[in-house]
């Protein structure tokens, strides 16, 4: 392999700036860490607002405290798509910063 080829990842290989990329991986995160804070404090996580305010998508996940006894299946598929809608705001809002960005740089 020549030193000007980089390795490519095919998972990343979507046709996006990096910029945008690194904020849907913290679309990602974000939801994951909350989920990981909130078994840690007892299966409750204790700052409500600070998860609505970074996981907008928290209350499709929330509406599965509404059954006694929901199937593990029925968690999996809302929690993913939960996470998936969160990875697609995050995305959205690094696409708007990138282009808002953009904008200043095209003046100079």
């Amino acid at each position: 392999m020549a030193a000007s080829e980089k390795p490519s990842i095919p998972f990343l290989r979507f046709p996006m700036k990096p910029f945008v990329k690194y904020w849907a991986l913290a679309g990602l995160l974000v939801p994951v860490a909350i989920m990981m804070v909130g078994r840690l404090q007892g299966g409750v996580f204790e700052w409500p607002y600070l998860a609505v305010a970074l996981w907008p998508s928290w209350i499709m996940a929330g509406a599965i405290d509404a059954f006694e006894d929901p199937p593990l299946s029925s968690i999996l598929i809302i929690l993913t798509i939960s996470i998936g809608l969160n990875v697609f705001l995050y995305s959205a809002v690094g696409a708007l910063a990138w282009w808002f960005f953009g904008l200043f740089e095209r003046k100079q």
